[in-house]
C-alpha cells in the first residue's frame, strides 16, 4: 500500500507542477469527498463508539480518495497514451523520414543567378639573367590573364512554374513540388577588345534530378560545349568588343519545402524580372522563406497566383521565392482533438466529483468513475475509427455523440434535479465542446480553457451556496 501511495504522491506532484489549475480543481473535488465523509454527523450512544466510527469514516474517506485519485491518474494516462499512439501512426513528421524524402525526391531548391567572368590573356617576354656571365641570357614567354571589372548584364527574364506535389513517407506527408524553369539573359562585352566570357550557372541543389535540360546561345544549343564543375554548368564563349549575346537555360526539377532565387554576387542588378507561377497556391496561402523580399506584383490566376519580381539598377542580396503552404497531415483533426481531450477530461472528472458530492448523491464516486471511463473510451474509439471510411466527422457523429447522449440520459435519471442539469451542462462543455473547439481552433485554446474554468467555478459556487442554504 505504501509504494502505491508514494507513487500517487509523486505523480500528483508532477501534475501540480505541469498543470496547477487542473490539480487545484481536482484537489478541491477530492477534498470535498473526504470532508463530506469525515464530517458526517451521526448519533452515537457513547463517546468511545463515536471515536471509533469517526476513525472508520476517516479510513474509508482516505481509501476512497486514494482510489479516486488512482482512477483519475490511470484514465488520464490512458488518454495520454491514446493521443501519443495516434500521433505516432498519423502525420508524425520525423527527421529520418524527411531526410529519406530528400534523398528520394530531391532537397530544397536554392537557385543562384548566373555569374559571368570576362578575361583576356596577354603574352609577355621574360628575360632570365644568369649569375654566371659566361652563360647566355634565357628568354621565355609567359601568359598574363586580365579580368574585366565592368558589369556585362543587360537584362534578365526568368520564368518558373512551380506545382505542389506532396510526398508521403511513413505516417506523414511532406511538402514536395515540381518546377519548370526557364532563365534568359542578355549580355554585352563592355571591353574595347576581344575577351573570353566564362558563363557559370549554379544548379539549385547538388543531389537533385534535372530533366529536359536545354542550354542555348543565340538560339543555338551549346549543350555539347558545357562543363559541369562544382555543381554548376560552365560555358566559355569568345566575345568581340561590344558584342551582345542571348543565353538561355531551361530544365525541369523537383524539391521540398521551399524554392529560393538569389543574386549572390555583389553587382548592380539591371532590368531583372522573375515571374514565379503557382497554379495551385492561392494568394491567401502565400508565404515566403526567411530572407526573401516581397514580390513587386501578385496577381490571381485561377486557383493559383503569379508572383512577379522586378529589379532595375538595384543593389540587393535578398532572395525571391516561395514557402510551400503547410499540409494537412493524415489524422490531423483527430490528433488535434485527442491532444486537448485530457484537459477537458480532468475538468469533467473534478466537476462530476464535486457536483455529485455537493448535491448529496450517495454513489458519487461510482458515477464519476463510470462517466469518466466512458468518455475516455469514447475518444479512444474516435482514434480507432477515424481511419475507417467514417473519417473523423463520421466517427464523431456515429460513435462519440451517441455515447455522450447515453451518458446525459444516465445523469438525468440519476440526478433528476436542477443540479443534475448543471452536471449535464458541464459534461457537454468539458467532455465534448472544449476538446473539439480547442483542438480545431488552436489560436484560441487558452480562451476556451479559461472559459471552461470559469464555468466550473460558477457551477461549484452555485452548488455550494445551495448546500449552505439547506444547512
Amino acid at each position: 500500500m505504501l509504494p502505491f501511495l508514494q507513487s500517487l504522491c509523486d505523480r500528483v506532484s508532477t501534475s501540480l507542477g505541469a498543470q496547477p489549475l487542473f490539480s487545484l480543481l481536482l484537489g478541491a473535488a477530492l477534498a470535498a469527498v473526504f470532508l463530506n465523509i469525515v464530517l458526517k454527523s451521526e448519533l452515537s450512544p457513547s463517546l468511545g463508539w463515536a471515536i471509533w466510527k469517526w476513525l472508520g469514516r476517516f479510513v474509508w474517506a482516505t481509501t476512497l480518495v486514494a482510489l479516486l485519485l488512482g482512477a483519475a491518474m490511470g484514465l488520464s494516462n490512458y488518454l495520454d497514451r491514446t493521443a501519443a499512439n495516434f500521433r505516432h501512426d498519423h502525420g508524425r513528421v520525423t527527421e529520418a523520414n524527411l531526410e529519406a524524402v530528400r534523398t528520394i525526391w530531391g532537397p530544397e531548391q536554392q537557385q543562384g543567378e548566373l555569374s559571368v567572368a570576362l578575361r583576356w590573356e596577354e603574352e609577355q617576354l621574360e628575360r632570365l639573367e644568369s649569375e654566371d656571365p659566361t652563360k647566355p641570357t634565357v628568354t621565355r614567354k609567359r601568359k598574363l590573364t586580365h579580368t574585366v571589372d565592368e558589369n556585362p548584364f543587360v537584362n534578365a527574364r526568368h520564368a518558373v512554374m512551380l506545382r505542389q506535389n506532396p510526398r508521403k513517407k511513413g505516417p506523414a506527408v511532406y511538402p514536395g513540388y515540381t518546377t519548370e524553369c526557364k532563365f534568359t539573359w542578355r549580355l554585352r562585352n563592355p571591353a574595347t577588345r576581344d575577351v573570353t566570357a566564362v558563363l557559370r550557372f549554379p544548379l539549385p541543389a547538388a543531389s537533385a534530378m534535372y530533366d529536359d535540360l536545354a542550354v542555348a546561345l543565340n538560339g543555338a544549343s551549346v549543350r555539347e560545349r558545357l562543363r559541369i564543375r562544382s555543381n554548376a554548368l560552365e560555358l566559355e564563349q569568345p566575345l568581340k568588343p561590344g558584342e551582345e549575346i542571348n543565353y538561355e537555360v531551361s530544365f525541369k526539377s523537383r524539391g521540398l519545402s521551399h524554392w529560393y532565387f538569389q543574386v549572390r554576387e555583389p553587382r548592380e542588378i539591371r532590368d531583372l524580372e522573375l515571374k514565379l507561377t503557382l497554379p495551385d497556391t492561392a494568394r491567401k496561402s502565400l508565404n515566403y522563406p526567411e530572407g526573401c523580399m516581397t514580390p513587386t506584383e501578385v496577381t490571381d490566376a485561377g486557383h493559383g497566383s503569379v508572383l512577379t519580381y522586378r529589379l532595375d539598377r538595384a543593389l540587393s542580396n535578398k532572395g525571391m521565392g516561395i514557402e510551400i503552404p503547410k499540409l494537412t497531415q493524415p489524422g490531423e483533426l483527430a490528433s488535434a482533438v485527442l491532444d486537448e481531450v485530457r484537459k477537458g477530461w480532468v475538468l469533467l472528472f473534478a466537476a462530476l466529483l464535486l457536483g455529485g458530492t455537493l448535491a448529496g448523491y450517495k454513489h458519487t464516486a461510482l458515477l464519476t468513475a463510470f462517466i469518466a471511463a466512458a468518455v475516455a473510451f469514447a475518444y479512444a474509439l474516435l482514434g480507432d475509427f477515424s481511419d475507417t471510411p467514417l473519417g473523423f466527422w463520421g466517427t464523431g457523429a456515429i460513435v462519440v455523440l451517441p455515447i455522450f447522449i447515453l451518458l446525459l440520459i444516465t445523469l438525468r435519471r440519476t440526478l433528476p434535479s436542477t443540479e443534475g442539469n448543471a452536471l449535464m451542462l458541464e459534461l457537454t462543455a468539458f467532455g465534448l465542446l472544449y476538446p473539439c473547439l480547442a483542438g480545431l481552433d488552436d489560436k484560441r485554446q487558452l480562451l476556451y480553457l479559461n472559459l471552461s474554468a470559469v464555468l466550473f467555478l460558477a457551477v461549484a459556487a452555485w452548488q455550494l451556496t445551495r448546500r449552505l442554504r439547506r444547512g
